[in-house]
């Protein structure tokens, strides 16, 4: 009897452990990228009349993040990629999926990958960690906006503050994917 229990309870610890990691969970559901738009600069102008420079950090961030979904489409494989916009976070945290895309031209998810979503993705973003030490990264996040802690991957330095270490985003892409791959294979 007492080995009984003694399997019962290794097994379910097991389960539960399984189904609390982010980074198991994300092999079966998706990769969630918050892009910026930078709108308080943005309304900045817009306040101030300067609808020259309000234009002209509106197609600056358009392009950049184009330049980020074409890069993420091309360099993750793990599993599927999808997008958002910063202003669109606390849907995603409540598990509103409605303003999640695809590509450049905004796709629309459909309901089948809406569903699959449901608690079951990660989010990344380029920008500061939330650590101590301030620096740009990839960051990848829980769905509730929270930085990954140890020992799961939690972010890749871009070094873009140093020109001569600088990473392209595609070699930043590629780092987080071989993290998260090796993760999952010493588990």
């Amino acid at each position: 009897m007492k080995n009984i229990i003694f399997v019962f309870i290794f097994f379910s610890s097991c389960v539960c452990a399984s189904a609390q990691n982010p980074i198991t969970n994300l092999k079966n559901g998706a990769l969630l990228i918050r892009l910026q738009t930078n709108e308080h600069l943005i309304n900045y102008y817009l306040d101030n009349n300067n609808m020259k420079q309000a234009k002209y950090e509106r197609e600056k961030q358009k392009t950049e993040n184009n330049h980020i979904i074409k890069t993420f489409q091309k360099e993750w494989s793990f599993c599927p990629v999808y997008f958002f916009y910063s202003y669109n976070s606390t849907q995603i945290t409540e598990n509103n999926f409605k303003n999640v895309f695809k590509n450049t031209d905004e796709t629309k998810l459909n309901n089948d990958e809406q569903k699959i979503l449901n608690n079951n993705f990660l989010i990344a973003y380029l920008g500061k960690n939330t650590g101590s030490l301030k620096f740009h990264c990839l960051v990848l996040n829980n769905q509730k906006l929270e930085q990954l802690k140890h020992p799961y991957p939690r972010y890749v330095m871009t070094y873009r503050a140093l020109w001569f270490l600088r990473r392209k985003l595609s070699k930043t892409i590629h780092i987080l994917e071989k993290k998260v791959r090796w993760y999952l294979r010493v588990q």
